[in-house]
C-alpha cells in the first residue's frame, strides 16, 4: 500500500458512543503531526466533536471532517484517501459491510471493534484473499472484544515458548472481575445476530475453530469436559476458581483460535494440541449453578421478536451509552492459566493477567488507537509478514503488549509459583 495518501488514519463513525472515545484518545495520544480525518453522515455532529477536541487542547490541531455515506461510492473515495479506515459503525452486520470491502479492494488497512462472529465469518470468506492479494491488513475485533483474551494467550504462550521451549496445550482464561455496562450499539448489535441468522448459522459461526483458516490435528486428545459442567455449569480451576459460562466466550474462543491458525506456520506457533477456553469467574460453586441455570432459562426468551423489540426501549439508544460520571470508576480484570505442552508431569503451567483501571468502552478507544499506531509506523509484526488479510490482535505481538502497557494497561505473566502459593496474583476478590 502506498504512503502516498492524504490521510494516515479515518475514523468513521466517529460520532457514536465508542467512536467519540476513540476520537478522544486518538486526538490525545497518538502523535500531533497525524494526518486524520473523522467521518460520518452528520455534518453538524462531526464539527461539534472536531471542536470539542481543540477545547481539550488548543495546540492541537482539530481533524478533518468527511460526509460519508454508507454507500459504495462514498466508501470507496474515503478509503483511497486514507491509509487506515477505524470503523466503530455498528452493528456491523448492517452497517459494516460495504466498508469492509472498500478497505480490502483498496489497499487500506483496517480496524473495528466488533464482536459479531456470523459477520465476520461471512467478510473472512468474502474478502480474505482480496485483502491478501492488496495489501490490506484487516483486524476487526480489536476492542474489549476480543483483545484481553486474544493478547493473553500471546503473552502466555510466549512465556511457555521462552521459559520451557515448549508449545501450550491448553489455556484457561476467565473474566476474573469486571465493572461496566453496555451500550446501546452493543445491545442492537447482539439483537440484531437473530434478526439477520438463522439458528444454524449462528451456531456454526461461533464454534471453537470457525475462524481459523485451518483445522488442528491434534497428537494427544483434548481434555473432555465433565458431565458436572456441562449439566451444572460446575468448573474449578486452580489460580482462577470457580468458572460460569461467560457470554462473550464463543467469539473470544473463534478469534483466539483464529490467531493459532495463522500462527501456527511459524515460530510463534501455539501447537497442535492447543486448545482455548473462555470463562467468567463467579463467587462460589453456589452461584456457578445459579448462572448456568439462569442462563438457560433466559436464553430462549431472547429468540422472541417481541422481546427483542423491547429490550431496547428499557436501555441506551445505539450510538448512546454511560456519561462520564457514571464510567469513572469502572474497571475489568482477565485471568488466565496456561499449560505447556510437554511429557513431564506436572505440566509447568504459565499465569497471565489483564487489567485496566477504566471502562471497558475506554480500553477499546485504547486498543483502537494503539493498533493504529502499530499499523502505521510498525513493519516487523506478524500482521506485517504476512502481508495483508484478515488478521487477528494478536498478530500485532509484542508490540501490541508494549504499548498496551504504557497507555496504563496492566499485563503481567509469570511462572506457576514453586512455594504452593494459592493465590499468586494477590488479593483474591471481585473487584
Amino acid at each position: 500500500m502506498s504512503t502516498e495518501r492524504e490521510y494516515d488514519l479515518v475514523l468513521l463513525g466517529a460520532t457514536g458512543y465508542t467512536g467519540k472515545l476513540t476520537a478522544q484518545y486518538i486526538f490525545k495520544s497518538l502523535p500531533p503531526d497525524l494526518k486524520w480525518a473523522i467521518a460520518g453522515r452528520n455534518k453538524k455532529k462531526l464539527l461539534q466533536l472536531g471542536q470539542s477536541l481543540v477545547l481539550k487542547d488548543t495546540s492541537r490541531q482539530s481533524p478533518d471532517t468527511l460526509i460519508v455515506n454508507l454507500d459504495e461510492n462514498d466508501l470507496d473515495s474515503m478509503s483511497k484517501r486514507t491509509r487506515l479506515v477505524i470503523s466503530t459503525v455498528g452493528p456491523f452486520q448492517l452497517y459494516g459491510s460495504d466498508t469492509f470491502a472498500a478497505c480490502a479492494r483498496n489497499g487500506t488497512h483496517y480496524l473495528d471493534c466488533n464482536g459479531e462472529a456470523p459477520w465476520l465469518k461471512d467478510m473472512i470468506r468474502q474478502h480474505d484473499a482480496v485483502a491478501k492479494e492488496n495489501g490490506s491488513i484487516m483486524i476487526p475485533c480489536c476492542g474489549f472484544d476480543c483483545v484481553p483474551s486474544d493478547l493473553s494467550t500471546w503473552v502466555a504462550v510466549q512465556q511457555i515458548h521462552r521459559h520451557f521451549g515448549a508449545q501450550t496445550r491448553r489455556l484457561d482464561v476467565c473474566i476474573h472481575s469486571v465493572q461496566g455496562g453496555i451500550s446501546g450499539g452493543t445491545l442492537a448489535s447482539v439483537l440484531q445476530a437473530f434478526e439477520t441468522y438463522s439458528l444454524r448459522h449462528l451456531y456454526d459461526a461461533h464454534a471453537p475453530f470457525s475462524l481459523s483458516p485451518k483445522r488442528p490435528i491434534p497428537t494427544v486428545p483434548p481434555k473432555r469436559t465433565s458431565l458436572w459442567t456441562k449439566v451444572f455449569g460446575l468448573l474449578w480451576i486452580k489460580y482462577l476458581g470457580w468458572m460460569a459460562y461467560q457470554p462473550q466466550g464463543p467469539v473470544d474462543r473463534a478469534i483466539v483460535h483464529r490467531s493459532w491458525g495463522l500462527l501456527e506456520p511459524t515460530d510463534a506457533s501455539y501447537g497442535h494440541n492447543f486448545d482455548f477456553h473462555a470463562w467468567l469467574r463467579t463467587w462460589g460453586p453456589v452461584a456457578a449453578v445459579l448462572w448456568h441455570f439462569g442462563g438457560l432459562m433466559l436464553a430462549p426468551l431472547i429468540l422472541l421478536r417481541p422481546i427483542r423489540k423491547l429490550l431496547p426501549r428499557l436501555w441506551y439508544q445505539p450510538g448512546e451509552g454511560a456519561g462520564q460520571s457514571k464510567i469513572k470508576n469502572n474497571w475489568f480484570e482477565y485471568r488466565g492459566v496456561a499449560e505447556a505442552d510437554t511429557l513431564t508431569q506436572p505440566k509447568p503451567k504459565v499465569l497471565v493477567r489483564m487489567r485496566y483501571d477504566g471502562d471497558p468502552y475506554v480500553f477499546t478507544a485504547i486498543a483502537l488507537g494503539e493498533a493504529a499506531r502499530i499499523l502505521l509506523w510498525q513493519q516487523d509484526t506478524w500482521a506485517h509478514k504476512f502481508g495483508g488479510g484478515v488478521m487477528t490482535p494478536a498478530t500485532l505481538g509484542d508490540h501490541y503488549v508494549s504499548q498496551l502497557r504504557a497507555s496504563g494497561v496492566t499485563i503481567d505473566v509469570r511462572n506457576e509459583p514453586e512455594n504452593g502459593v494459592v493465590n499468586p496474583f494477590g488479593i483474591d476478590k471481585l473487584a
